[in-house]
């Protein structure tokens, strides 16, 4: 644990003490189980808070919208497509298309090659506190999807 955890803690007990104190006046009138009560809660309170907090943190900081996969808006904005490749992956509506259906949905790869590997760059996010490249492949065997696949790079 590291020293600045005990002083965010205190911190955040020291509101939390004077609020249990007034609620406990009111409804215990026993003072020294209301101090003790006062003590502990005030400790399970305040650690309990500080790790809610940390965890809204982190849950802010890899938050990744995912929306269904809309073709308008795929052609449209290239750097947000990793925001649909759940969608495209998780639905399977790749699966079994030709190499021209799958043109006429989601356009013509920019790496595609004759060994039957195409690869769409799906746009950068954030991951945590650095860079997630995003991309998509699809792997064709006598010309119809076989495999779709998302890849995520973390820099």
């Amino acid at each position: 644990m590291s020293p600045e955890v005990p002083i965010i803690i205190f911190i955040i007990a020291i509101p939390i003490f004077f609020i249990l104190r007034w609620i406990l006046k009111r409804f215990v009138k026993n003072k020294r189980t209301r101090n003790w009560i006062l003590i502990f809660g005030t400790i399970i309170i305040a650690t309990i808070l500080y790790i809610g907090i940390i965890m809204a943190f982190f849950s802010y900081i890899f938050y990744e919208p995912q929306y269904n996969f809309e073709k308008e808006k795929w052609f449209a904005d290239k750097n947000a497509r990793f925001e649909m490749r759940d969608d495209l992956v998780n639905s399977e509506i790749l699966n079994g298309k030709s190499k021209s259906e799958i043109i006429e949905l989601i356009g013509k790869s920019e790496s595609n090659d004759s060994t039957e590997i195409w690869t769409y760059d799906l746009g950068m996010s954030i991951a945590g506190f650095g860079w997630q490249f995003n991309s998509l492949k699809l792997t064709f065997k006598n010309g119809k999807v076989i495999n779709v696949q998302k890849h995520e790079i973390i820099d």
